[in-house]
């Protein structure tokens, strides 16, 4: 009898593990994610019109990273859990504001691209 209480306990504690592996989440709060995109469209905007257009392909690659975050905040958040969000967890998706503001900053950064490919090619 002992054999099969300690074969349960065994299975019982393997199981305790396993349900704590399960549970754990992943990702970064969506506040970090926008604090470490938005300078990064921001250098994207500002680097090709105050150094050279060497600095255009940094803008395209800002483009795309703000694009990949967004897609990523509408789809599933930046948080995964299979639970839901408590009163003390930190935010999974980007606030209306912080939304806006990447879109302005694609846009801003669109504008400098078209710049600094015009302004290098003009005559």
């Amino acid at each position: 009898m002992s054999e099969l209480e300690a074969k349960l306990a065994r299975r019982a504690r393997a199981s305790t593990k396993r349900n704590k592996r399960r549970d754990r989440k992943i990702g970064l709060p969506a506040i970090v994610v926008f604090w470490l995109v938005a300078p990064l469209g921001v250098a994207g905007a500002a680097l090709p019109v105050v150094l050279n257009y060497g600095w255009v392909y940094l803008t395209f690659s800002a483009i795309l990273v703000q694009i990949g975050i967004l897609m990523l905040n509408d789809r599933r958040g930046f948080i995964r859990s299979r639970e839901m969000r408590r009163a003390y967890e930190s935010r999974r998706h980007f606030s209306i504001l912080e939304t806006i503001i990447l879109f302005l900053l694609i846009m801003g950064d669109m504008l400098v691209a078209a710049y600094a490919i015009l302004m290098n090619n003009a005559p």
